[in-house]
């Protein structure tokens, strides 16, 4: 599974920035995740809400990359994704984040999202993580 999430990511990642850009026009990014699998839409939104939040909120991070999957699969029950091992970059920079994201049952809007960031990943665990690539 991790495998073919990270094939779909590496296509869907391209997007996540773009996604991100077009908050600001719901009716484009949602057109966007509607044409994903439900579970990819799921992740997708929460790193979209992320990503956002970051941009937003009063700290020094400016992500243009958000991976829920990065260093560890999250777990989905419910309305509810779960997980410790997501990353996002910002300045060049992966940096660590936990984070429990609801969404609706369509997936289509995050509901909420609490996350906690954490260290920087080493730079010699990149290329493990695929992030790299990113």
């Amino acid at each position: 599974m991790k495998l073919t999430l990270l094939s779909i990511a590496m296509i869907a990642l391209a997007a996540t920035p773009a996604f991100a850009r077009q908050t600001a026009r719901p009716g484009r990014t949602e057109s966007g995740l509607a044409k994903l699998a439900p579970a990819d839409r799921f992740q997708q939104a929460c790193d979209i809400e992320l990503m956002e939040k970051l941009r937003h909120e009063s700290h020094p991070y400016k992500p243009d990359s958000v991976i829920a999957y990065a260093l560890g699969d999250p777990s989905i029950s419910g309305d509810v994704l779960k997980g410790n091992g997501g990353a996002f970059r910002s300045g060049g920079v992966w940096y660590r984040y936990s984070f429990t994201c609801e969404a609706t049952p369509d997936r289509m809007k995050v509901i909420s999202l609490d996350y906690k960031i954490g260290a920087a990943v080493p730079r010699d665990q990149w290329d493990a993580h695929g992030l790299s690539i990113h």
